[in-house]
């Protein structure tokens, strides 16, 4: 069944891209709210554009600091040029998340119809991706792994567009290094890409082979863009055109490893889930069980600790297949990471994903053409690898190879006849009228869920209200000598920084961050005359001249909303739907 439009495929695209930035952008400034990573990638970006420095006073570094976590620096050098522009706020710090958003549809409309050849199929692969919920939710917000996902699609495309040409091409020529190029940037992206960028290379890899083990194995004559032979793939020619790629790609190589090292792989090492052993209490209880006093074979055979990490390391992956987590709630882990009460592909989504897996699987193929079938089972590893047993951001790049299947799933209505199915005409319009309407029902769902409901019901983990704080500071603080701010949430002081736009000359000189022991983020408890700690009621409110604001979990714990006297001179800030979020308090 051929379609009208395929002509007119470019105008499709272009329509396509401009439909797909509108959900990624709207309400960008105000909603959601700005999470306190986000926060520090905008400032830091505001310190290198003011003095070439990262708020620790680090000139240009590859890796910033920031909370102790060690953050891939691209993304704050991308934002840098934005913040220029807009200065330094919510849309700036998120429009380069919201523009490769917004380009990677059109990178793999150009992906699918390099190994499929079929247009049709490219256009509804990139239309999949376009309304996607799991994509148009890391794309609204300062994400690095989001443009991550990006890097790595352009550079499957690239990659396989020089595999096409492989016997007229040399190994290490320019071709090939701008190629790789964009894994490299997804290095300097994004921690999870450091296990990400070897898996989806391993993947084009295995689905390439048969392409590349003949040529290696005959050594065949690589002849260059002028038609001169310069040796073969097994021993290629390296010329002043080809060193360089090679030198700066052996670089990054380099400062890959390096950051598996020091301070910097102490985050890697929080979120590993080989980091955490059983507790000692359950280890004992296995023993009672099983009436033994020691750790014995039948103990290391069925009990040990191996068979505990691959039974959670199981768990974790096939979390991100099940439906609970792609079609009904999404990532119930973490409410940042998805709207409630839907999925990260939607129901309608699940249903078109096994279709088009079992159409897939159903039909012989050449091997290059299962690149998305490997994506989409090495795609979770970041995540079972790590603490959370679900996480829809280390998981992210998932959403290529469910575009590509679910796209599949829409083709198969247009190849029924191809399979064997016979439909009546008006049978077959029904069912794709059908199918349309529970896709645009299930879209408009998802769509009032992440807006009207995704922050009211949970407000706290969206860390609503430390905008509030800070202008309610601001307002406030020529009147108090002592200003203490909860860090009950977490990380306020980046919050007043970069909303009060604090200059980075004066912060890098006082910066401080006290590290943590156990390798986590760490806090920075005093900038200038504010404080950022627990509230300690008894000895901060009783000091004169003293400005306080408490979390609202403080506040319970403490008991102050049952002490009359107290509770009504708290001053609501941060309120949403019947929250309030923090309290201020001024004791003059």
């Amino acid at each position: 069944m051929n379609l009208k439009f395929l002509r007119e495929t470019k105008t499709w695209l272009i329509a396509i891209l401009l439909v797909g930035f509108f959900p990624r952008f709207w309400k960008i400034s105000t909603y959601p709210p700005l999470l306190w990573d986000e926060a520090s990638l905008g400032y830091n970006a505001y310190s290198v554009l003011q003095t070439g420095r990262d708020e620790y006073g680090k000139i240009f570094p590859i890796i910033f600091k920031s909370f102790g976590d060690y953050k891939p620096g691209l993304y704050v050098y991308l934002a840098v040029p934005f913040v220029a522009i807009f200065g330094l706020s919510e849309l700036s710090v998120r429009l380069p998340s919201i523009l490769f958003g917004s380009l990677a549809p059109l990178f793999l409309f150009l992906f699918v119809k390099e190994l499929f050849g079929n247009k049709r199929l490219a256009l509804i692969a990139a239309v999949v991706l376009v309304f996607l919920p799991w994509h148009i939710h890391f794309s609204r917000g300062a994400w690095e792994s989001n443009v991550m996902v990006f890097w790595i699609l352009l550079g499957s495309l690239l990659v396989a567009r020089e595999l096409r040409h492989i016997e007229k091409r040399l190994i290490f020529d320019k071709g090939w290094f701008l190629a790789l190029l964009p894994f490299l940037l997804a290095l300097l992206t994004y921690q999870g890409a450091k296990l990400a960028v070897p898996l989806i290379g391993l993947c084009l890899l295995a689905t390439n082979w048969s392409t590349l083990w003949p040529i290696l194995k005959k050594g065949k004559v690589v002849i260059d863009s002028h038609g001169q032979a310069r040796g073969t793939l097994a021993d290629p020619v390296l010329n002043k055109g080809s060193l360089w790629p090679c030198l700066v790609i052996l670089g990054v190589l380099f400062w890959y490893l390096l950051s598996f090292s020091g301070a910097a792989k102490n985050r890697l090492k929080v979120m590993s889930l080989f980091s955490y052993k059983r507790p000692a209490a359950e280890i004992s209880a296995i023993l009672n069980e099983d009436n033994i006093t020691g750790q014995n074979i039948h103990y290391y055979l069925f009990h040990g600790e191996w068979l505990s990490y691959l039974r959670g390391f199981l768990a974790r992956y096939f979390n991100h297949f099940s439906p609970r987590f792609l079609a009904f709630e999404g990532d119930w882990g973490n409410p940042r990471h998805s709207a409630p009460y839907f999925g990260m592909i939607g129901r309608v989504g699940l249903v078109f994903l096994l279709v088009g897996l079992g159409f897939f699987l159903s039909q012989k193929r050449k091997s290059y053409e299962y690149i998305f079938l490997y994506w989409l089972l090495v795609s979770p590893l970041p995540a079972a690898l790590s603490r959370d047993m679900v996480s829809g951001v280390r998981s992210l790049l998932m959403v290529v190879p469910l575009a590509f299947f679910v796209a599949y799933g829409i083709e198969f209505l247009f190849e029924v006849k191809s399979v064997g199915f016979k439909l009546n005409f008006w049978l077959f319009r029904l069912i794709v009228c059908g199918l349309t309407l529970l896709s645009f029902f299930d879209f408009i769902n998802f769509l009032d869920l992440y807006y009207n409901h995704m922050v009211v019901k949970s407000p706290k983990d969206w860390l609503f209200g430390q905008k509030e704080v800070v202008l309610y500071v601001n307002q406030n603080k020529d009147h108090f000598k002592n200003i203490y701010i909860t860090d009950f949430y977490g990380q306020p002081y980046i919050y007043y920084l970069f909303y009060s736009q604090y200059p980075p000359l004066i912060y890098q000189k006082e910066a401080k961050l006290s590290e943590n022991e156990f390798g986590d983020v760490g806090r920075v408890e005093k900038l200038g005359d504010f404080n950022f700690k627990p509230i300690n009621w008894q000895t901060e409110a009783v000091v004169p001249s003293t400005l306080i604001v408490i979390s609202q979990d403080e506040v319970w714990r403490t008991g102050l909303d049952k002490n009359n006297e107290i509770s009504d001179k708290l001053s609501k800030i941060g309120t949403i739907g019947s929250q309030t979020l923090f309290y201020g308090y001024q004791n003059e």
